[in-house]
């Protein structure tokens, strides 16, 4: 048997808890500076149009991070990629720490914001591949879910040195810098995906790898049956939207609400949603149990009818904290577990020769695709920016139910190698 037939046969191991703990603190570092993106608006005086640019700064560099990674990650690996990040990371924290203007603040969030964009992109492909198939979707959700986590810290942070704008700067730069040296010294001990190896031909390697998992690497059968898989194009097109859906709806409901329209509520806006999402994501625990399509569905569905709950209570809620806050709390739980869905879903159906790339492919169509939608909507009346996300998930809602009924199930056990077989 192949080393990446049986690394998806494994039981868990310590590895996987190390590879689960040092993936997991990579995304909450990931939301974390997403988050911080946000809170820097306050930084410094700016005029609203200048407001939106940096509303736009996050998708931006996010999106060329994952689309200088993702063939990165397929070229020398899923494990030197993260290191990569991890060096522009320290560079971005150190110069956001000693940043007191407009410029620099840009320069170095989005420095963060690349190194972000890379990363995410790179555990979202690693992990598929480095993870049981019998836990590799439990693994994912919960990685994913700490994402709410990054968010909430942040604003926690800002909010505890709200006093003071450098203080608030200096706080936040070294927590950053503090978690990256933890990931360092982390990802030292992790291995490197054995499928890649496999993938690029290098297969005692990926042998050798995969004696850390258990110390043997013995032969045994494939069993793996191939299967009708949908075409490349029609699962970017999927993947590309159900993305987009996610990161735009997200950002207008409750990155850029603040900004727009509650400048006072921003912090608040992002830890309360990070809290509320954390524990919803732990619907993940039995992930691997439910299946996807029918997973992404009901959620979609979901977060459009709480979303559309904003519409006919408008003037009371303007007017009603407590309605406002129990209408946010409703949608955030669904818009989580949505996204929880849709990200597994658009990392896990590619060949592993290109995962890193096509994953980075549907994260430019997700947060390309946002860049325009939030820039726009700096202008716009608020009965008019809820419907716009609105019609952003409802758009997410038609992908879903397009790939319930074209494409396949991708939980409860199955294995990613089958689309290494895909055209």
């Amino acid at each position: 048997m192949d080393p990446s037939v049986q690394v998806e046969d494994l039981k868990w191991t310590p590895v996987h808890t190390l590879l689960f703990i040092a993936f997991s603190i990579g995304t909450t570092v990931e939301a974390y500076i997403y988050s911080l993106s946000y809170i820097a608006t306050s930084w410094v005086a700016m005029p609203r149009t200048l407001l939106g640019l940096l509303a736009v700064w996050p998708p931006l560099w996010l999106l060329l991070g994952g689309a200088v990674s993702g063939p990165l990650a397929d070229w020398i690996g899923r494990k030197k990629t993260l290191f990569i990040t991890l060096g522009i990371y320290v560079i971005g924290a150190i110069g956001l720490i000693f940043s007191f203007t407009y410029i620099t603040i840009l320069i170095f969030v989005g420095l963060l914001l690349f190194a972000a964009g890379g990363e995410y992109n790179t555990i979202l492909t690693a992990t598929h591949e480095l993870f049981p198939r019998r836990h590799r979707s439990r693994a994912l959700f919960l990685e994913l879910n700490f994402t709410n986590i990054g968010g909430s810290i942040a604003a926690i942070l800002a909010l505890l040195a709200i006093s003071s704008i450098f203080d608030q700067r200096v706080l936040l730069g070294v927590t950053l810098l503090i978690s990256i040296l933890i990931m360092y010294i982390i990802r030292l001990r992790l291995p490197e995906s054995v499928m890649w190896l496999e993938a690029r031909g290098h297969i005692n390697q990926a042998g050798d790898e995969l004696k850390k998992y258990s110390g043997v690497y013995t032969e045994g059968v494939d069993n793996i049956k191939p299967q009708k898989l949908p075409s490349i194009y029609f699962r970017i097109f999927i993947g590309g939207v159900i993305g987009w859906a996610y990161t735009a709806g997200f950002s207008l409901i409750v990155l850029t609400l603040g900004p727009y329209f509650f400048p006072s509520l921003t912090d608040w806006l992002i830890f309360v949603f990070g809290l509320v999402a954390f524990f919803a994501g732990f619907l993940g625990l039995a992930a691997d149990r439910f299946s996807r399509k029918r997973f992404l569905l009901i959620s979609s569905v979901l977060v459009v009818i709480f979303a559309y709950l904003f519409i006919p209570t408008l003037k009371l809620w303007l007017t009603n904290i407590v309605l406002f806050w129990f209408l946010f709390i409703g949608v955030s739980v669904f818009i989580n577990i949505y996204f929880l869905a849709e990200d597994t879903l658009k990392s896990e159906i590619w060949a592993t020769r290109r995962r890193g790339l096509y994953s980075a492919i549907v994260r430019v169509i997700s947060l390309g695709g946002s860049i325009p939608v939030i820039f726009l909507a700096v202008n716009l009346p608020i009965i008019s920016y809820m419907w716009l996300g609105i019609g952003i998930f409802s758009t997410g809602m038609a992908a879903s139910v397009a790939w319930y009924v074209f494409g396949i199930e991708t939980s409860k056990g199955k294995s990613v190698r089958i689309w290494d077989e895909a055209k």
